[in-house]
């Protein structure tokens, strides 16, 4: 993401931007941990083990506009829905105070239901 304003510019990449959203996504009760998405994340996972920005998509749309999609499992019991207005809200709150802006666009994909074990 580039913005561009009277003192200069100011340029943050994609992966930052991913990994501030999974971490809001992440602190959501109910959210159990962010799943891959395609073949990047497969790629990333064989090369790193801990990869922040996992479960997370940024599409740049340009002028300091984008668009975020988190692929999430959530816990067995919770409503979807539910769970999926927080992580939309907590993202979006932590990307303003993080780089200034909201994203215009973020989309939740539950990708599955784990229980979670003692």
């Amino acid at each position: 993401m580039e913005k561009r304003t009277e003192w200069g510019q100011t340029i943050i990449h994609d992966e930052v931007l991913a990994a501030l959203a999974s971490r809001a996504a992440l602190s959501v009760p109910g959210v159990v941990q962010m799943s891959q998405h395609g073949l990047a994340d497969n790629l990333n996972s064989l090369v790193r083990h801990d990869i922040l920005a996992r479960g997370v998509r940024v599409d740049e749309s340009g002028d300091g506009h984008y668009d975020v999609d988190l692929f999430l499992m959530v816990q067995y019991g919770v409503k979807i829905a539910q769970v999926g207005r927080q992580v939309a809200d907590r993202v979006n709150q932590a990307l303003k105070e993080a780089v200034g802006s909201y994203p215009d666009h973020i989309g939740i994909h539950v990708e599955g239901v784990r229980t979670i074990e003692n």
